[in-house]
């Protein structure tokens, strides 16, 4: 049992820790006060106390504890730590508990009643509220649900092994595909590469020809020249004059043709030799510059079925009776405090756990206020729009809007910005809830996961820019201020409720729930009280209490504290009283 279980100290004083209780049963109580050492073989809840063999056997036949039912110290010690820790007597009086206040939710001894719990309306016989605790409804719905629970989360434990096994599958299936197209694309360019290299073998072996035929001829030419060197030398000493004068006639002419050959084979005065280029193709070259990866791996959450129990209706009595129902009527907000901010365009506001506040000025940074009304710190945070206590206590979330859309999550301990999750959509109001953040958007009421940093859509009935929301855990509250109107829908975006009044609600803004469901709504620099079922609402604060252009509020659940910010210079602390 993790759940703290709520005592009054101030009637109990401090409770024995389970290391000094576990000792103090395991030894006979009795005995000990006779300063005597004896193991304790039962245990008697309403003596609050253990007992020997032999004191067992006196305590059962003693009159006043004859009726007493006691079990055994094995089966004793076998009860959570924290239920050992309950005592059974009032620890300041040492009296036993007879009777229980409805007002503190508390058990109280007779003297407790006259010193503490006097001005209670409601103190009644703690015999009528604990009688048949076991066998009540209540207490079999516990342990239905307790194993509805472990049912269920055996059932998710299957399903995320089974996702374990498909991300390996997701990877080589990926890799697979991977591989067919680096083929396709290994195949298409070997193509284009044999292709390319066939034209240019052909290309060389045409050339070549050319060259190869110009060598030849110019051979042919050079056995004729060198035909006319042996001529020339014969008839310069063996012919006549006539014959040298004819013949050199002849073989100037032969000459000149073999010359206007050889000069067309110069380009300007160089010979012009074949060279065989390439030109890449601009799309291959646009390959390589800017394709420069294979593709993008993303996670996408896939909605799969599960077979989880469903709790049914709860119909179970309570086993201690509450407070009486609250009413609209009851609730009254009483100043505590003024807080001077000097801000402008304040959009969020939220009070931290150790009592200081933080506020978001519009698109501009993150201020920390101390809880004496001291200016802290301030955080320049671009966009920045609301404001919500994160999962730590030195931790805020902050969403943001404009340019720079997206959620921040600030460490206020180290003033600084941890992590930024960039969003498509727009981001205005937000709140945090079990490591989820629901924010909304110009395109719906949406819901971030912080571990996955996946954005699933909640709902986008009545969706408005620059609206609010809040939760209770059960249901989502948001604002629309186009619509004028208050919403209310569950985690699946089912529409539960719609409040609209004309005459009361204009351009609603800021909102905030608190732990009986009543709303806390900004609407024409007023305070709207608004009742769980939406069918009775009144003005909780107006001009006439300060409100001037009030923006942003933020309800503390622990400290029933109302803090309602305006858009500049001050901010109010309101203490809600229920009567």
């Amino acid at each position: 049992m993790n759940k703290e279980i709520s005592l009054c100290w101030d009637c109990l004083d401090s409770v024995q820790t389970s290391e000094i209780m576990a000792s103090a049963s395991n030894l006979c109580g009795i005995c000990d006060l006779r300063h005597i050492t004896k193991p304790s073989v039962s245990w008697c809840p309403e003596c609050d106390e253990g007992f020997c063999s032999g004191c067992e056997e006196h305590h059962s036949l003693a009159k006043a504890t004859r009726h007493h039912k006691t079990l055994q110290i094995a089966e004793y010690n076998k009860l959570p730590n924290d239920v050992l820790q309950i005592p059974q007597l009032c620890r300041k009086h040492d009296e036993k508990f007879l009777l229980y206040c409805k007002d503190h939710e508390m058990p109280c001894c007779g003297k407790c009643v006259i010193e503490v719990y006097k001005g209670c309306n409601e103190v009644v016989n703690l015999d009528d509220i604990i009688k048949n605790a076991k066998t009540s409804s209540s207490f079999q719905e516990i342990e239905e649900t307790l194993a509805e629970v472990v049912d269920n989360i055996k059932e998710l434990q299957k399903i995320y092994r089974g996702n374990i096994t498909t991300l390996s599958e997701n990877r080589k299936q990926i890799e697979k595909q991977i591989q067919v197209i680096r083929f396709k694309i290994d195949t298409h360019l070997n193509q284009i590469q044999k292709k390319l290299v066939d034209e240019l073998q052909e290309v060389e072996e045409t050339e070549s020809r050319k060259v190869s035929q110009l060598v030849k001829t110019l051979e042919e030419k050079e056995n004729n020249l060198t035909k006319y060197q042996n001529s020339i030398a014969n008839i310069k000493h063996h012919a006549s004059d006539l014959q040298t004068f004819m013949s050199i006639k002849q073989i100037e002419q032969d000459l000149a043709n073999e010359e206007e050959f050889t000069q067309s084979c110069l380009v300007g005065d160089k010979v012009g030799t074949r060279v065989i280029t390439l030109k890449i193709d601009e799309n291959v070259e646009t390959i390589m510059k800017n394709v420069q990866i294979f593709g993008e791996i993303a996670v996408v959450l896939k909605p799969t079925k599960a077979a989880l129990r469903e709790r049914k209706t709860k119909q179970a009595q309570i086993i201690i009776l509450k407070k009486q129902t609250k009413t609209i009527d009851n609730i009254t907000a009483r100043l505590q405090d003024t807080i001077q901010t000097t801000l402008k365009n304040v959009t969020g506001c939220c009070i931290l756990p150790d009592g200081r506040m933080t506020f978001t000025c519009f698109q501009k940074e993150l201020i920390l206020i101390k809880a004496d009304g001291s200016k802290g710190f301030e955080i320049t945070l671009p966009g920045a729009y609301d404001v919500g206590n994160g999962t730590t206590d030195n931790t805020v979330i902050v969403s943001s809007c404009g340019i720079k859309s997206g959620i921040s999550i600030v460490d206020i301990q180290n003033r600084k910005i941890i992590k930024f999750i960039p969003v498509k959509s727009q981001c205005f109001g937000l709140v945090e809830r079990n490591r989820h953040v629901i924010f909304c958007s110009e395109s719906g009421i949406k819901m971030l996961n912080l571990h996955t940093e996946t954005v699933n859509t909640i709902t986008t009935a009545n969706i408005s820019a620059f609206s609010y929301v809040d939760t209770n855990g059960k249901n989502i509250y948001y604002t629309s201020p186009s619509g004028n109107s208050v919403i209310c829908c569950d985690f699946q975006g089912a529409i539960k409720l719609t409040f609209k009044d004309k005459n009361t609600l204009k351009c609603p803004i800021g909102i905030s729930v608190d732990e009986d469901d009543f709303l806390f709504v900004i609407s024409n620099n007023s305070v709207i009280l608004i009742s769980p079922c939406g069918k009775q609402h009144r003005t909780l604060l107006s001009s006439s209490d300060g409100i001037c252009d009030a923006q942003a509020l933020h309800y503390d659940k622990t400290r029933d504290i109302l803090l309602v910010a305006q858009s500049k210079e001050k901010a109010f602390l309101y203490k809600i009283d229920r009567k």
